[in-house]
């Protein structure tokens, strides 16, 4: 066999073998980009899942500090409840025996000239003295209203009224029971009598300034 004949045989077998070359790297180019689109889809799944269950744990975590600050505002108010039960536990107990400290007072402040009345009003005294002293020591204080103080809703109570122009109006005239307190809350309000010009007075006063008030445009 010559030489040109060797090439030529060598160049028709290259020729035959090409497409089947070409075919094949086009299938194994197939079977890459398949390979790579499951890769990616698979890549695609993870990170979905991923993103699921990073949106699972952002809800778990809003709701345990939800329910974390929940709870805390709860033991809070317990707390408080039950601090504030405790400091007005004896205000139903202390309530009841002022009315009968006003009982005892009263009595107290019968005049008599029987020498042993006036001892066993002196016991009984001392008896309320010791009562009133315990009821202290739990909180109880007299509120102190004195004539001339101005008229305070708050811890009076008017259960009267007078007028004196030489007085200042809203101040209280006189105490006519004593109010009293439980901490720092009201258990009765003082009675007392308040200075305040009469309705028919306030009337006749406004009626007059009325006809001030023309006959000053009239001149």
């Amino acid at each position: 066999m010559s030489e040109k004949d060797l090439e030529k045989e060598l160049f028709d077998k290259e020729e035959k073998e090409k497409p089947e070359q070409d075919a094949s790297n086009t299938k194994e180019k197939e079977n890459k980009n398949e390979e790579t689109k499951k890769k990616k889809s698979k890549k695609s799944k993870v990170e979905d899942q991923l993103e699921e269950i990073e949106e699972e744990l952002k809800e778990f975590k809003d709701k345990y500090y939800r329910n974390l600050a929940e709870m805390e505002n709860y033991k809070k108010r317990t707390t408080n409840e039950l601090i504030k039960e405790r400091k007005y536990a004896s205000q139903p107990l202390a309530d009841k025996l002022i009315d009968s400290l006003e009982v005892f007072t009263q009595a107290l402040n019968m005049k008599t000239d029987d020498k042993q009345m006036q001892n066993f009003l002196y016991g009984f005294k001392m008896i309320k003295d010791m009562i009133y002293n315990a009821l202290k020591d739990e909180g109880v204080s007299a509120i102190e209203t004195s004539a001339g103080d101005e008229f305070n809703p708050n811890i009076h109570e008017a259960m009267d009224t007078e007028y004196h122009p030489d007085k200042p109006e809203h101040t209280i005239l006189k105490s006519t029971k004593t109010g009293y307190k439980f901490k720092d809350r009201v258990l009765r309000p003082a009675f007392v009598t308040i200075n305040l010009k009469p309705d028919e007075e306030i009337e006749e006063e406004n009626i007059n300034n009325e006809e001030n008030k023309e006959n000053g445009k009239e001149e």
